[in-house]
């Protein structure tokens, strides 16, 4: 009985969390008008205004901004801050600057938030009432839910114990940002590119262990909504030959048996076409560059800034994503999964170099290296591998260097809800984690 509830612990955990977050999310709506707009804010904004575009206004050209998003009486007013302005000018017509997939996924709440709006409250069913923006929080909190059940799926998979399923859970959840993108900023991609990866790399291990057409087919899809998601997150493909390393002559076997099987990877254009045709539907074009004048300079990457300035850079806020290369990758040569760690650094490595990339290499206001969020269930399973690897002394050093990581980022997110790192740049980091007085 005891052994059976101990196996049930990292769901148990999962469960008491996102109740947690649920409470934290509760507290902030519950704050004001200015609390409950944080709900959908900023670049949320354009990633969720496909929802009311496409349900309510039928308008894929976004006038229902001007008409409805600014003159709200809750989340309206002025055109700054929280309240962006997402279009994006094409040959003189005007579009969503940001991609569907995120919108795709907050789907189910947005319909029970608009039922809900129209049934029983006098409320007016805009898509920017009180209800879309509460069912949009709740939204965020259960993709972390579905998140970390896919990443401890994977930890099952690749062999980690159950103990050291839990301490990964509490590690990547409080030694990461994934708690600011659940519960403060619900509306933004992040968390929602998170959970797609996480069942990426989930199928990926199931289908190293056994080929179906259906696992494939899933794998295809889900690929196609990372892509309309984010773009840029198509990187994490490069894991796949370091996931089926050795594979090739089995692989090349079942293909050769039955070529049809690769039409298992047909869905993988099911989404992409549909952004296709919205766009021919926007502009008269299929394929538009949405970002206007911003785009990448990959002659002149960011890198270290990225990844260590203070001024939104990965380490500073997250430093746990920096512990398992340095103290669990000690014991790849001894690790069974080796090749899968290498395709893991190597895929991050690459994508570090595309996101700095970017001209706004900092992510505008946030908490932390944003866009590498979505790549967090790999830096699980680094975690899980690494707790795996250590025993005796070397295990004690490796928890205990966990820790403090995640004390250093939860002490950071408590600042920055009390007014710290707001500002651009941000110059109050080390005030902020020397705890000293704000103002």
């Amino acid at each position: 009985m005891k052994t059976t509830i101990w196996n049930k612990a990292p769901v148990l955990l999962i469960l008491l969390i996102t109740l947690v977050f649920a409470k934290l999310q509760y507290n902030k709506l519950a704050a004001g008008p200015g609390d409950v707009c944080m709900s959908i804010c900023s670049d949320g904004r354009g990633y969720y205004a496909w929802l009311p575009a496409l349900l309510i206004y039928q308008d894929v050209n976004f006038n229902f901004f001007e008409q409805t998003e600014v003159k709200d009486p809750v989340c309206g007013g002025r055109v700054e801050g929280c309240l962006q302005d997402y279009r994006s000018c094409i040959d003189g017509t005007t579009s969503n600057k940001y991609y569907p997939g995120a919108s795709l996924l907050m789907l189910p709440f947005f319909v029970v938030a608009h039922v809900a709006t129209v049934l029983f409250t006098d409320l007016p069913a805009t898509g920017y009432s009180r209800l879309y923006f509460v069912l949009t929080g709740i939204s965020g909190i259960c993709y972390y839910l579905l998140g970390m059940w896919l990443i401890l799926l994977s930890l099952r998979r690749l062999g980690v114990p159950v103990r050291d399923q839990v301490l990964t859970i509490l590690f990547v959840t409080f030694g990461s940002n994934i708690m600011y993108f659940s519960v403060d900023k619900p509306s933004y991609s992040h968390i929602y590119s998170c959970t797609e990866i996480a069942g990426l790399v989930f199928l990926l291990l199931l289908l190293r262990e056994r080929y179906t057409n259906g696992r494939l087919a899933a794998l295809a899809l889900l690929t196609g909504l990372i892509f309309v998601t984010r773009p840029v997150n198509i990187s994490v493909l490069l894991l796949v030959p370091f996931v089926f390393w050795g594979q090739k002559a089995q692989i090349m076997a079942v293909l050769k048996a039955k070529p049809m099987r690769l039409l298992s990877v047909l869905p993988v254009v099911l989404l992409p076409a549909m952004l296709l045709l919205i766009n021919k539907q926007a502009t008269g074009h299929y394929l538009v560059y949405s970002y206007g004048g911003e785009r990448f300079y990959f002659g002149d990457p960011y890198f270290f800034e990225l990844l260590f300035s203070t001024n939104n850079g990965l380490f500073p806020y997250t430093p746990l994503m920096l512990m398992p290369f340095l103290l669990g990758l000690l014991w790849l040569r001894q690790n069974a999964e080796r090749r899968l760690l290498t395709g893991i650094g190597v895929t991050l490595l690459v994508t570090v170099y595309i996101h700095s990339s970017w001209w706004c290499w900092w992510y505008g206001f946030s908490f932390g290296a944003r866009s590498l969020l979505d790549f967090l269930p790999l830096f699980a399973v680094v975690t899980g591998l690494s707790l795996r690897a250590a025993a005796g002394k070397r295990r004690v050093v490796l928890v205990a260097a966990y820790t403090v990581c995640c004390v250093i980022t939860m002490l950071l997110y408590h600042q920055k809800n009390h007014g710290y790192m707001n500002g651009v740049p941000i110059d109050d980091y080390w005030d902020a984690l020397m705890l000293r007085q704000k103002g």
